[in-house]
């Protein structure tokens, strides 16, 4: 990060400073967050609990704006939802802002490091994000980067989707560089890390095929080595902990290689709609259940 980036942030950390520069009708209350990409606070718009993520200048525009349109588009339960977006002057420069709703709960990477995650409490992780896959399939729109910390989970077990930043819409232009692949390494589908352009809601059923894992095992399921994860047959060999579970072989066949013979998010909903309504967290994971953090 440059020097004037860096005191850019340093500013934006103080909540006089916000307070004072962002318009009346949202008022922010206490800083939750800071990273890469921005300082976020928690506070009240119209009454309600609000998440307020002020963007650092040096940021993708495009990739900022493509989350906004997502967000303004989409209307699931399962996906953080948009409020408002702006912008402030802060020196020379033009900060975007943008509103979300403020969801109470903790990333689920965090809980993976912190417990174990029974069948019943990742079958509804597993409901509720293929839920928010198909919303933006809907929509013709892959997300791109789904992981542990792009996911949180709500006191009630619920999950939630956050962060569509690389959401690319088919009709759109990529943002991908030439010779470059945006997302995170580890949970790319095949196509995905080749930099096919075309990618549909299957390189996310991919994605979420080695977030299940992850909860599982307590790790990620290859140390993140991408090449494992495209090895022949690596889609059939589950952890021995999960060849009793009722749904292996949909698992299995959400890691196979070729899109096409992966389910559809319809398929993984009905054959997990079972255990939607029964599941919730323990008090192991309530005590976590205590904030949200946000990238």
């Amino acid at each position: 990060m440059k020097p004037k980036e860096t005191e850019i942030k340093k500013w934006l950390e103080n909540l006089s400073n916000v307070s004072l520069s962002i318009p009346d009708f949202v008022v922010p209350k206490n800083h939750i967050a800071s990273g890469g990409q921005g300082v976020v606070y928690r506070g009240i718009m119209k009454e309600q609990d609000v998440a307020i993520k002020i963007y650092l200048p040096g940021q993708v525009q495009e990739r900022i704006d493509r989350e906004i349109k997502a967000l303004k588009k989409l209307n699931c339960y399962s996906i953080v939802k948009w409020l408002w977006d702006g912008k402030i002057v802060v020196g020379d420069f033009e900060l975007i802002v943008v509103v979300t709703e403020y969801v109470n709960g903790v990333p689920l990477h965090k809980i993976i490091k912190a417990r174990e995650l029974d069948e019943n409490e990742i079958s509804i992780i597993t409901y509720d994000v293929t839920q928010a896959i198909k919303a933006m399939w809907g929509y013709r729109a892959v997300h791109r980067d789904l992981k542990p910390s792009n996911i949180i989970l709500k006191p009630n077990g619920r999950a939630m989707v956050i962060d569509l930043g690389l959401a690319r819409h088919l009709d759109e232009s990529s943002i991908t560089q030439f010779g470059a692949t945006w997302g995170t390494i580890g949970y790319l589908s095949p196509e995905q890390f080749r930099t096919t352009r075309q990618l549909t809601c299957k390189s996310d059923i991919f994605a979420l095929g080695v977030i299940i894992l992850e909860c599982a095992l307590g790790r990620h399921p290859t140390s993140k080595n991408q090449q494992v994860l495209e090895a022949t047959g690596f889609h059939e060999q589950l952890p021995e902990l999960m060849s009793d579970w009722t749904n292996v072989k949909i698992i299995k066949n959400m890691l196979h290689p070729r899109p096409t013979a992966r389910p559809k998010p319809e398929e993984i909903i009905k054959a997990f709609l079972n255990h939607a309504p029964n599941t919730s967290l323990n008090k192991r994971s309530k005590n976590l259940v205590d904030e949200q953090i946000v990238r």
